[in-house]
């Protein structure tokens, strides 16, 4: 019960459940869509860089969405070693689509993840890697910076690779289990309360 009832809405609309103690950073640069789930934990790295999370995603127990960054080029006359190593870093929007979610202990910074996508546990999106639509990435990958992961891939391993394909019927069985399981999280949470009360 004490899990459950970590769970509050809080500056987002009432089909959103956000942990308490979960930690949103700057939470007007982070928009949700709706009926989403952010677990304890979780750290959402608003103050760098707009974050932005489509219906139905759940992101899991310890994770981090940190905004993807590049270095911008200084406009000096005079190039030097110390300019050139110390080019100002630029945050990049961090998006995430619909029906999509991320396992526990995950560090992302992708510059975006596509709709109907699951993210296993303890893996590494790093910095503005794009994952597209109905991809299975399997437990402890690393996907290094820059890659592109194309449609229907299960994604495994260090470096992350293509190890296999999604039959396309995955799009809507991923969509119908993502939607079933957050009503099956909110009935729990809204069971929980009304315990709670009496």
């Amino acid at each position: 019960s004490s899990f459950l009832s970590s769970f509050l809405h809080v500056h987002v609309p009432k089909i959103l459940k956000v942990s308490r103690k979960s930690n949103v950073y700057n939470p007007r640069n982070v928009e949700m869509k709706g009926k989403s789930v952010i677990l304890p934990g979780v750290y959402v790295r608003g103050d760098f860089g707009p974050v932005r999370i489509g219906r139905y995603c759940q992101i899991g127990t310890g994770s981090i969405l940190r905004p993807p960054h590049a270095k911008t080029s200084l406009s000096t006359t005079k190039k030097t070693k110390l300019s050139s190593s110390s080019s100002p870093l630029k945050f990049l929007p961090l998006t995430i689509g619909n029906h999509t979610r991320i396992g526990s202990n995950c560090l992302v910074q992708s510059a975006s993840i596509g709709s109907s996508v699951i993210i296993g546990n303890n893996v590494v999106l790093s910095n503005r890697c794009i994952i597209k639509d109905n991809v299975y990435v399997s437990d402890d990958t690393i996907i290094a910076e820059d890659t592109v992961i194309p449609p229907f891939s299960v994604v495994k391993g260090c470096p992350g690779k293509v190890v296999g394909e999604l039959m396309e019927s995955c799009a809507v069985e991923i969509v119908d289990e993502n939607e079933k399981a957050y009503m099956e999280f909110v009935k729990s949470v809204d069971g929980d309360d009304g315990r709670r009360k009496r």
